[in-house]
This record gives structure tokens, sequence and C-alpha cells, in this order.
């Protein structure tokens, strides 16, 4: 993570300092299709890392709820069975 913001910030000072003073239009044409391509990749980057983030959500969230549900199948299964127990104990 921090690799990555390093990354991002490195190029946008790159893309900041190769910024042509006094240049003709010849030089920001250049600087132009440079910054389109770096606003390209930190935009692919972004929606990748967007996608990422909501696909590990997806998953942790049906962990949750499968954990959840076994636990409360658990609970249920130890309460018939101390029920059951407490039935048999009446029964002698």
């Amino acid at each position: 993570m921090i690799a990555d913001m390093a990354m991002k910030a490195g190029m946008g000072g790159l893309l900041a300092v190769s910024v042509p003073v006094g240049g003709d239009g010849t030089m920001w044409c250049q600087w132009g299709l440079a910054g389109l391509v770096i606003s390209y990749v930190l935009w692919r980057d972004w929606l990748r890392e967007k996608r990422m983030s909501e696909a590990i959500e997806r998953d942790h969230k049906w962990v949750r709820e499968t954990l959840l549900e076994a636990l409360e199948k658990n609970t249920r299964a130890l309460e018939q069975m101390a029920a059951g127990a407490a039935r048999g104990k009446e029964n002698r």
C-alpha cells in the first residue's frame, strides 16, 4: 500500500516537474500526451483497486454470514441436546 502510494506520488511529481515552462506548442502537445497516459494509468489502477476491495468485502461478508449461520445451528443443536438431557433426567 505504501509502495503504491509512493509510486502514484512519484508519477504525479514527475508530471508536475515535466510541465513545460514557456515552451512552444510541440512541447505542450508532448506534455499533454504524457499527462493523458499518466492519468489513464492512475484511473485504471483506481478502478482495479475499487473492484478488488469490493470483491474482498463480498468474500468477507460471505464468511461472516456463513460462520454466524454455523454458530446459530450449533447453538440450536446444543440447546436441543441440553433439553433432551434434562427430559431424560426427569424420566428417571
